[in-house]
């Protein structure tokens, strides 16, 4: 398998979430998604740790302590010279993301709201 992304999000996702309270205040690990990336890894994909948050000492040993296995946090590194600093993903887990397959302008803006209508 030629090297293939998942990008993951880190709180809502990897943790639970209930809300910014800190660089270094992180949530309860969720165990489902810890595997599901461990799976990821196993069946060859790489993974970057795509939040908001810096990669502070604190998040790396939660990381590490929680058994997440991952090749970069925040990073673009593996994406072509000359490109954006989004990086490159095959597929991205995020809590707060929708997913457009061409749905028409109201469905579209109906998923929005039920995602941001949740979060606020």
């Amino acid at each position: 398998m030629r090297n293939r992304w998942i990008a993951v999000d880190f709180d809502g996702v990897l943790s639970s979430y209930s809300g910014w309270k800190g660089f270094d205040v992180l949530g309860e690990p969720n165990a489902h998604m810890i595997e599901a990336v461990k799976k990821f890894k196993q069946l060859g994909f790489s993974i970057t740790i795509f939040t908001t948050r810096p990669a502070t000492p604190v998040l790396i040993e939660w990381l590490k302590y929680n058994g997440v296995p991952y090749d970069s946090i925040n990073s673009n590194g593996h994406n072509p010279p000359m490109t954006s600093i989004k990086p490159i993903y095959h597929l991205i887990i995020d809590d707060r993301a929708l997913n457009y397959h061409g749905q028409g302008v109201d469905e579209v803006v109906a998923e929005a709201k039920k995602i941001i209508d949740k979060e606020f």
